[in-house]
């Protein structure tokens, strides 16, 4: 799929004439032959490069002097633009090094600015090389000029850390790409392939040359070979950025013609401003409490051979029935005790030793000898519930009591992970290296071990009801205030929801009498109500609910359609959602941000004759005419059958057709309307979540207090200030927050504050 269903178009001509030039002579698969020494791959790697690309050394220039790095600065700042790529030697802007500049501007070679290459033979740090303190005075005259970068918040923060310049970008290629088209896929958002499919049209981009360098770190590669490869990414960088500019410029007929004026200012607005976020907080990271984990450490470790244990110990109520397995199967496989880390033998086990009855796969409706957690739920047998507590105990180990220490950065004892902005297609963020969101929440002890720095405490800051309040807005938008209306009367959501699905008084659908006492009918109406509300925002099925209210599928079913007649502005909202992801092909959140569904648009099923031409079976008739089509009878009549038929059947019927020469394409398993509300609502929160980090980092009162954002958890932001400040950030926080929030939805939304030592800890008075 096309950004947005439009043509891409050639790049400049020099350039597309430099790539076809390239390709003719280049094959995208080029693989270095020669010996398994770095001198031997070194060598393979110049003469393929000079041998495949020396044509184009005139093309780009390498900066070595500083009087030719100031005139090319001095263009930058004449045209009020550069395109800046970094090349480095690891992914780490804080332990890695930078190895190399690449830039660009209009009318200009691309250059490349070595700065850290080292001799592959010697590993002395190569000569005539630009000096870092030269450097960082030269980018540091760049001013307020348009800053084109591709992934700015990596190339941003080595700058930083190892140049010692802090660059603003103005326009990261990648989030435009992701604004402009998130289902792109992951094996094609890079800028290689995203420059290849719309500013070369699709054609091969002769510099895809990473497999060239597999296992080598970009410092030894020779400026001489290097450069060529390096340079380029920042032409590319800038020619994307054309491309892409007259898109998500408010402003311009292009954006106005495609209806993208909302995206470009959520690219403006929240992505292009949240940048600078991104890079604050990943490189502040968090403070890793290293005794905690080693007490941890002793203590669940102690609790996983307990489970053990008691696996052991139930596995003897059949020891002479596994004993008998063992002497009567010539091909044992059973460990001798029998391993509770291997699937095969805990199947055994349950499937041929204690004789338990398979599971029906629901999918394929066939029995399954399976282990996984659904299955030994399903199960609900001592032994499988002994061994799902062991696994439960051995992920925590090796997720995050042993695996998180070794994240921790050497030199400051802070773990920094990886903040990827735009990381859910709904534009939701997520985190990596490790992953900070994920943290288990259940467990207390887990997120202990993130603390407050030496001198300050940790504060956490989360919206009350952000997605009920999300669809509040959405609804008014679609013309129905009903919940919208509820809010500002002040009532809660869940109970007034509940006082019309049930026709009750609200007072007898609240958690809590007027004395403060659990009024339990009413926590219960107010718990379905809520169960439903969720379901919808969640995009979970009424199977789901029901499981998690304890009822019956037909009772869970019977409790939603009471609660969408007695606020129909739920339905209306779901079934609005619905149509205009059918008629459009995307869904908008609540600041217009795109998720694109463009499955959504086509039929239940396509048919289509599988030579393109209906059998023919009068081979003697040459003057009539075959229709193309499949005769809209022919559809109707299959259309009805896959209509009422089950899982198993519809297989039979594609069968049927195909016999007929007719391909039947089922697209229903891609149109999930479950996910059509959840892209908005989710969608819609985070815009506001990215909204408020913005707005906190650049209050300058709380930058005063020495506040800093640490780990944002979808509504939840997490962060730290000098103790003796923390009542005044406190009230900052939760203020920023809701007012970040309130000028969106137009309503009032708390923001609950607990200012601890560590995550999850006890509280601290202020």
């Amino acid at each position: 799929m096309a950004l947005f269903d439009v043509p891409a178009r050639a790049g400049r001509e020099t350039d597309s004439k430099i790539a076809k030039k390239a390709n003719s002579k280049v094959r995208q698969t080029a693989t270095v032959k020669g010996g398994s020494s770095l001198i031997e791959k070194i060598g393979a790697i110049n003469a393929l490069v000079e041998s495949k690309l020396g044509h184009l050394k005139d093309d780009y220039i390498i900066i070595r002097e500083e009087e030719i790095l100031h005139k090319y600065i001095d263009k930058c700042i004449e045209n009020k633009v550069i395109s800046l790529d970094t090349e480095t030697n690891g992914l780490d802007p804080l332990q890695d090094n930078i190895v190399g500049i690449c830039i660009y501007t209009p009318d200009m070679q691309a250059a490349y600015i070595p700065v850290n290459h080292i001799s592959y033979i010697t590993g002395i740090k190569v000569e005539d090389q630009l000096p870092v303190d030269i450097i960082k005075a030269e980018f540091e005259r760049l001013g307020d000029i348009d800053v084109i970068m591709f992934n700015a918040a990596f190339d941003t923060r080595f700058m930083k850390n190892k140049i010692g310049v802090k660059l603003h970008c103005t326009w990261d290629a990648y989030l435009a790409a992701r604004c402009l088209n998130e289902n792109e896929g992951a094996g094609n958002n890079g800028l290689k392939a995203l420059h290849r499919k719309y500013v070369l049209n699709g054609e091969g981009d002769a510099f895809s040359f990473d497999e060239l360098f597999k296992g080598i770190t970009f410092d030894k590669i020779p400026i001489k070979t290097g450069y060529i490869y390096a340079a380029h990414d920042a032409i590319i960088t800038y020619e994307l950025y054309q491309y892409q500019k007259p898109f998500l410029t408010p402003d311009n007929e292009e954006c106005k013609k495609r209806g993208l004026q909302d995206v470009a200012w959520v690219f403006h607005n929240i992505e292009m401003a949240c940048v600078d976020v991104i890079v604050e907080m990943e490189d502040t990271g968090v403070e890793f409490d290293f005794d905690y984990n080693n007490k941890l450490r002793d203590k669940y470790y102690e609790l996983l051979e307990e489970k053990k244990n008691q696996f052991y110990n139930l596995c003897n109520m059949y020891s002479d029935e596994i004993e008998q397995y063992r002497v009567s199967n010539a091909n044992n496989k059973l460990d001798d005790p029998i391993n509770i880390g291997s699937p095969s033998q805990i199947s055994i086990l349950l499937y041929d030793i204690m004789k338990l009855q398979p599971v029906i796969d629901k999918k394929t409706k066939t029995e399954t000898r399976g282990t996984g957690e659904a299955i030994l739920k399903e199960l609900d047998n001592p032994i499988c519930n002994a061994v799902l507590e062991y696994r439960e105990m051995d992920k925590l180990i090796n997720t995050y009591i042993d695996k998180l220490p070794e994240c921790v950065n050497p030199n400051d004892g802070r773990i920094h992970c990886k903040f990827n902005q735009y990381g859910a297609d709904t534009g939701r963020m997520s985190s990596s290296d490790p992953n900070l969101q994920n943290i288990p929440s259940h467990n207390k002890d887990i997120r202990k071990m993130f603390k407050a720095s030496d001198g300050y405490v940790l504060m956490s800051s989360d919206y009350s009801q952000q997605e009920p309040k999300c669809l509040a807005a959405l609804c008014k938008e679609h013309g129905d205030s009903q919940m919208f209306d509820t809010f500002m009367q002040g009532k809660d959501l869940y109970s007034e929801i509940a006082s019309k699905a049930f026709n009750k008084p609200y007072d007898e659908c609240k958690e809590f009498n007027v004395d403060g006492t659990t009024n339990k009918d009413g926590k219960a109406r107010r718990t379905q109500a809520k169960s439903i509300l969720l379901g919808v925002l969640y995009g979970r099925g009424v199977p789901s609910i029901a499981e998690q209210l304890g009822t019956t599928t037909k009772k869970a079913q019977e409790i939603k359609d009471s609660v969408f007649k007695g606020f129909p502005a739920i339905k209306k909202f779901e079934e609005e959602s619905i149509r205009m992801a059918q008629q459009e092909g995307y869904v908008t959140t609540v600041c217009g941000r795109k998720r694109r569904l463009p499955s959504m648009m086509k039929p239940d099923y396509e048919f289509i004759w599988v030579d393109g031409v209906p059998h023919d079976d009068d081979v003697l008739d040459f003057d009539s005419e075959l229709s193309t089509e499949v005769p809209a009878g022919k559809q109707e009549f299959y259309r009805h059958k896959l209509a009422v038929c089950n899982f198993r059947d519809k297989r039979k019927i594609f069968e049927q057709a195909n016999e007929e020469g007719i391909w039947i394409l089922d697209h229903t398993m891609d149109k999930d309307t479950t996910k059509v509300v959840n892209a908005r609502i989710q969608g819609s929160a985070a815009d506001l979540t990215k909204l408020a980090m913005i707005k906190l980092h650049n209050n300058d009162r709380l930058k005063e207090l020495g506040f800093r954002l640490l780990i944002p958890v979808h509504d939840e932001l997490i962060a730290e200030c000098p103790e003796n400040n923390a009542k005044e950030c406190s009230a900052l926080l939760a203020q920023v927050m809701s007012d970040a929030a309130e000028e969106i939805l137009h309503m009032p939304i708390k923001c609950d504050v607990e200012i601890t030592k560590c995550w999850y800890g006890e509280s601290v008075e202020v």
